[in-house]
């Protein structure tokens, strides 16, 4: 009888503790600059193309964004030297559309600005000046820009209604009004590492780099007024190309002898910088 008492007790006594909160997951939105975060990978699908002789080529993956549904990655062919783009539904990554032989160069980043409906394409070589609107449904290109600078990534934030632009053959990035007009400039930190694509959010903007060996992957980190924030290891081995997100679901797209795009997750890093 003592011991059944005693066990009761007992019971009652962890019954009362509070329970252990579950630590809330890291997010782009709530991560501490500070802190030494890494991000691991969990593979969402892979743009295979189809094995047709007029096709097969279209098979390195350049940049990819989201319109909030849906998901759009450009594959490049560099024996047309014109792209492919492929359009999936978020929701269960099927294949909503797909396209070839559209004429945006290299193709080697991509945005959506959800005030147009537009996807903005920044083409990269050979027309590094050139920025192309395209219907997300037809893909048909609607309109072209040519910048007084040269760029290899863009990247949109709604609730500033401004563009950023990556400048081609340096670390430094502009920012650009609705219009496409510069309204700042900043130097970035020189990484040596290939320059990639980019995002943003009304805190930060990300850019995509690697080393040659593809032995580093990292996501830099800087603020809206051109301070370098941190940056983010990738534990990849791969070629990262781009990164989107949609709310704090985020998600990478790596270029490894086809496109594949990954869902990313944020951790604290323990290794030593």
């Amino acid at each position: 009888m003592k011991r059944f008492v005693l066990l009761l007790l007992c019971l009652s006594l962890l019954l009362s503790l509070p329970l252990a909160r579950a630590e809330a997951p890291l997010t782009l939105s709530t991560m501490d600059p500070a802190q030494d975060l890494k991000i691991t990978l969990r593979q969402i699908l892979r743009a295979a193309g189809d094995n047709t002789r007029e096709h097969n080529h279209y098979h390195t993956q350049q940049g990819s964004c989201t319109d909030g549904t849906y998901a759009y990655q450009i594959m490049e062919s560099h024996t047309v030297n014109k792209c492919s783009l492929w359009k999936y539904d978020m929701s269960d990554w099927s294949l909503v559309k797909n396209e070839y032989g559209i004429e945006i160069d290299h193709g080697n980043d991509i945005a959506y600005n959800p005030k147009l409906g537009k996807l903005v394409v920044a083409h990269n070589k050979p027309n590094y000046q050139r920025l192309s609107l395209l219907d997300p449904d037809t893909f048909e290109i609607e309109k072209s820009v040519d910048l007084p600078i040269k760029m290899y990534g863009v990247t949109y934030c709604e609730s500033r209604d401004q563009y950023v632009v990556g400048i081609s053959g340096t670390y430094d990035f502009a920012i650009l009004d609705a219009d496409f007009q510069q309204v700042a400039f900043y130097h970035g930190q020189n990484t040596g590492l290939v320059k990639q694509g980019m995002d943003c959010d009304e805190r930060y903007i990300y850019f995509t780099q690697n080393s040659e060996d593809n032995l580093i992957n990292r996501v830099q980190v800087y603020d809206w007024e051109g301070n370098f924030i941190n940056y983010i290891r990738v534990a990849a081995y791969q070629e990262i190309e781009s990164m989107f997100h949609v709310g704090d679901e985020l998600y990478l797209a790596f270029n490894a002898g086809g496109g594949y795009i990954f869902k990313a997750t944020l951790a604290p890093d323990n290794m030593a910088r």
